[in-house]
């Protein structure tokens, strides 16, 4: 599980946003970011032109335990894309690695990944009855009161997934 923290700055306010693997967001396993309130999960100023809709996602790369950052204008025609600039390196098609202290440029706003961190579900030390958890298809197991249908790791559904026992009782 993670938590993954965003900041940037939107007119002289300075903003932060962190998202955890048991966030829902609208596409599973991704942040989606842009300016429309119904295709993303970080919605950054409405009024930016220089901004698309829907211009980039980031997403944790399971086989390396890794985050990327994908744009998603690619598929519009050459004139319509709007580059992504990652590090000083410009994106237009693909995708690239991301780590603390990126700098993920989007029009005229730069967000600063300022933190990641890998977290552990809580587990109640005071029980003696054993701690399940659910296991995706991949492999992943997630807190057994995670509430999404995909895993957040990986986009698969859970609903076939099987139980776990993460901790025998004390």
């Amino acid at each position: 599980m993670y938590k993954l923290t965003l900041e940037w700055m939107e007119g002289n306010q300075g903003r932060s946003q962190s998202f955890t693997s048991t966030s829902h967001t609208k596409q599973p396993g991704t942040i989606r970011i842009g300016r429309a309130r119904e295709q993303c999960d970080l919605v950054l100023s409405e009024s930016e032109s220089s901004l698309s809709r829907l211009h980039v996602e980031i997403f944790l790369n399971t086989s390396t335990n890794n985050f990327w950052v994908r744009n998603l204008t690619k598929d519009r025609p050459p004139a319509k894309r709007n580059p992504v600039i990652v590090d000083g390196q410009k994106i237009l098609e693909g995708e690239v690695e991301i780590k603390v202290g990126s700098q993920i440029q989007l029009g005229k706003i730069a967000l600063k990944i300022s933190a990641i961190e890998q977290i552990q579900p809580e587990i109640n030390q005071a029980s003696d009855r054993p701690v399940y958890g659910i296991k995706c298809p991949s492999g992943h197991v997630l807190p057994y009161d995670y509430l999404g249908l995909f895993c957040p790791h990986c986009g698969k559904g859970i609903q076939s997934g099987e139980s776990q026992v993460l901790r025998h009782g004390a």
